[in-house]
């Protein structure tokens, strides 16, 4: 449906007004009736849906008031793959996803039971200068409450208030700058020719760099792959990514839609692959196809996993563009692991649970890693063996 926003960008530049919100919400609500991978749509009465939020959609004054009334609707399917993005936002993405340098304060947060977790602080950035640390929670930006899809913009000025480790208050005036995105497949020697690849999404062709790594360098004694950071992306990539490490053939992730069930198979399979000692680190940041991924490395024995239980966002869907350049995310199909467990909304929870708390986020330590070098560094240890108890 990519028409949708040309001619939206056309009326635009004829000078037209911008399709009305009733326009959105119409094309949105039928989107899911049509689609949706359960035409039952998890009992959720969808024509009282329209006649209670249109009404609202049709008083929304301005995008975010829009598109947080069409959220509030999508949330009934509570599907974490079913989500309106607004024009904004799309942009942004679009910008991030070319490669194109972002503004930002410095830090990496994500959204847990009591705030907003930092995880990750860039070296010599606004945040790192200020001694803003791992492990702290963010609290609010200028006085107000964090909202995920805010975006400083280059030079941006604004006064962050966190609780350190020790639950006190910190404030720090701090500037935007940009900085050029991670790559998204990471590399790293460690003792004993250990292999860490960090990979962070499944959304081109990741794949290629992590063949040329295990066919052209050193033979490594283990691989240790880390999916921690890893929100998804395409199937396909992830189906490249998982042949990479398997000798035989296997079902990467079964398939459910209206119709039918089908199975995914893992793609490259075969003697180059890399078949040595190896283990998969996951946590709360993992999800999607990285949750596909891990589980099929554990079921099926061919990694120990580590870590803590993954986001339990695990459905399979499409983009839709929309009449005012924001887009749907619908979920087309449901998804089971090739033993067939559900994944969505229960998290995928790793044989060997290991948990990072904040003040080892602050003091530097990793302790998923370590757990993880211990294992395939002792590859006879029992599978079955948890390095620390389950929570």
């Amino acid at each position: 449906m990519r028409g949708w926003r040309a001619l939206a960008a056309l009326a635009l530049l004829a000078g037209a007004p911008p399709p009305d919100n009733g326009v959105v919400f119409d094309k949105v609500w039928a989107d899911v009736q049509r689609r949706y991978w359960d035409p039952a749509l998890h009992g959720v009465d969808w024509e009282a849906a329209r006649d209670r939020f249109r009404p609202q959609a049709l008083a929304a004054q301005g995008g975010g008031a829009l598109y947080a009334v069409l959220n509030h609707m999508l949330g009934l399917l509570h599907d974490s793959h079913v989500f309106a993005i607004p024009p904004s936002e799309v942009r942004y993405q679009a910008s991030r996803d070319a490669g194109e340098a972002q503004a930002s304060f410095g830090f990496a947060s994500y959204e847990e039971e009591g705030g907003w977790l930092v995880y990750a602080v860039t070296p010599g950035s606004a945040a790192a200068r200020a001694g803003v640390k791992p492990g702290w929670r963010l609290i609010s930006i200028d006085g107000r409450p964090v909202d995920v899809d805010r975006h400083p913009s280059e030079g941006e000025r604004a006064r962050l208030v966190f609780d350190d480790v020790a639950g006190r208050p910190r404030a720090f005036d701090l500037v935007a700058a940009s900085a050029p995105p991670d790559e998204p497949v990471r590399f790293h020697r460690l003792a004993g020719d250990i292999l860490l690849v960090t990979l962070d999404g499944f959304d081109s062709r990741e794949d290629r760099p992590i063949a040329a790594e295990l066919r052209n360098g050193p033979e490594p004694a283990a691989v240790i792959l880390d999916l921690r950071d890893n929100d998804g992306g395409e199937e396909e990539t992830a189906a490249r990514v998982a042949g990479l490490f398997f000798a035989e053939k296997h079902t990467l992730l079964r398939r459910i839609d209206r119709k039918r069930e089908d199975k995914v198979p893992i793609e490259g399979a075969g003697g180059r692959s890399y078949t040595g000692p190896m283990a998969v680190l996951v946590g709360p940041r993992s999800a999607s196809a990285a949750e596909a991924l891990a589980a099929l490395l554990s079921e099926s024995g061919r990694a120990e996993s580590v870590g803590e239980r993954t986001s339990g966002a695990l459905t399979g869907a499409s983009i839709e563009d929309l009449p005012d350049g924001g887009q749907l995310s619908l979920a087309d199909f449901d998804v089971r692991t090739p033993g067939g467990r559900r994944i969505e909304g229960v998290g995928f929870t790793p044989a060997h649970f290991v948990r990072t708390t904040p003040a080892e986020m602050e003091a530097g330590r990793d302790p998923v890693l370590a757990a993880a070098l211990h294992l395939v560094a002792a590859p006879s240890l029992s599978a079955r063996e948890t390095l620390h108890a389950r929570p």
